[in-house]
């Protein structure tokens, strides 16, 4: 039985009373002793040196172990919910209503390229259709436009300066220009090849 322990457990209980969270703001100068403390238990978690008992007594308080875990999984649930509603999990950086969402689907696609997310999240991700390349979303998505516009017109041959869609017309011809330069990716330029339209 460690009375320090207890005191600083105390301390814990009595800011979850108050604020309803164990996660104690680290801009908290009220108690920097108390930040100090959690720290010490998440280490000492992480290292496996913390008795099973103190481990269930701050479980027993809603005490998160790996807070930025936690909050990594709130937002993957937020993108669930987004992907159920819009059918992609494509999100605009300018999407306002949740630019934090925004934010953080920007970010996971930055760890990705710089290899420091981890697999598991990277599983997580895929599992939900994730798209890492958001470039590639708007090509695929433009590819589709081609495709329904050659089933409705028999013809892939859009006009540059296509009225009804202005942004099909232009982009075609991008492609065109990008396929005789050899700059296109072999399979871009194998799909537009399958449907003739290079």
């Amino acid at each position: 039985y460690n009375k320090q322990w207890h005191g600083m457990f105390r301390r814990l209980v009595a800011y979850q009373n108050e604020y309803g969270s164990t996660n104690v703001s680290r801009s908290n100068n009220d108690d920097p002793k108390l930040v100090r403390w959690i720290d010490s238990q998440r280490a000492f978690y992480n290292n496996k040196t913390i008795s099973i008992d103190r481990i269930y007594r701050l479980e027993s308080i809603g005490f998160v172990w790996d807070p930025l875990g936690e909050k990594w999984m709130e937002m993957y649930h937020k993108l669930v919910a987004y992907k159920k509603q819009h059918k992609s999990t494509n999100i605009s950086s300018k999407y306002q209503e949740d630019p934090q969402l925004a934010n953080w689907v920007h970010h996971q696609r930055t760890h990705y390229k710089t290899k420091s997310l981890s697999i598991d999240r990277i599983n997580h991700l895929e599992s939900i259709g994730f798209v890492w390349n958001a470039l590639d979303v708007q090509w695929t998505g433009m590819y589709q436009k081609l495709m329904a516009y050659k089933k409705h017109y028999r013809s892939t041959k859009v006009p540059r300066h296509y009225t009804k869609d202005p942004q099909l017309g232009q982009w075609i011809s991008d492609q065109r220009v990008l396929y005789k330069k050899n700059k296109l990716t072999d399979e871009r330029a194998e799909l537009l090849n399958s449907i003739n339209s290079v």
